[in-house]
């Protein structure tokens, strides 16, 4: 499925409680940005899977235009930001924990986005970060010397908010890990946004692997205990 379904979901004014929110950001000037930069992704360098694959970059792009928003970023910012969520995850080989795969994404950056220079440079240090722990942000930020460290640390912090707020499609999202009182406030949001996602598309809801080990059925509803 294209990115399109995801901005034609967005579009569909049956938000309930949350229709506010997505009216602000069908409403916000950065808008525009977010759809030319989900439509002009490059699907053929996406990681492909179920869990990693296009439908969690759709949403993480969602995400973090949100966090833009709402952090009031500039539209230099706003850009970067979204290169960074479409393309973080491309250095990934397995769906396994791998604090690697981010680095190994912002070394093929250069010929993906064809960023240069500084900004370039900010959105490599942001993907390095975010496949990292927290305690290992600021270094990871600070090994790229850039000239303005503070730019490179919220761009990491708020990427790391995007796809964090993704987790949601395996069931293991605790807002009280999210970075930003406002990535907190939507985590409602998120969990909504991946069951339309996932119902539009015919995807699972709860992944084999999470119902095992949340003791959920199918649709995320605790199963009974058992009796052995």
């Amino acid at each position: 499925m294209s990115m399109q379904l995801l901005l034609d979901l967005l579009s569909t004014p049956d938000w309930g409680e949350h229709q506010p929110l997505v009216n602000r950001l069908l409403r916000w000037p950065g808008y525009d940005l977010f759809r030319q930069t989900a439509q002009e992704l490059n699907y053929a360098v996406l990681y492909d899977s179920a869990l990693h694959g296009p439908g969690h970059i759709y949403r993480t792009l969602c995400h973090g235009a949100f966090c833009a928003l709402e952090e009031h970023l500039s539209p230099q910012d706003t850009r970067l930001l979204l290169l960074a969520c479409a393309y973080h995850d491309i250095g990934r080989e397995n769906d396994s924990l791998d604090e690697l795969h981010g680095w190994r994404a912002a070394q093929q950056l250069p010929g993906i986005t064809g960023l240069t220079g500084e900004d370039l440079t900010l959105v490599q240090a942001a993907v390095d970060a975010h496949s990292r722990s927290d305690e290992a942000l600021d270094s990871t930020v600070e090994g790229y010397q850039l000239a303005d460290p503070q730019r490179g640390l919220t761009l990491a912090a708020l990427l790391k908010d995007a796809d964090g707020l993704d987790r949601v499609r395996i069931w293991d999202l605790d807002p009280a890990y999210l970075r930003r009182e406002t990535s907190r406030q939507r985590a409602a949001f998120a969990k909504e946004l991946y069951l339309r996602y996932q119902r539009k598309t015919g995807g699972v809801l709860v992944p084999a692997f999470v119902q095992e080990w949340k003791h959920l059925d199918e649709e995320g509803n605790p199963l009974p205990p058992s009796d052995t």
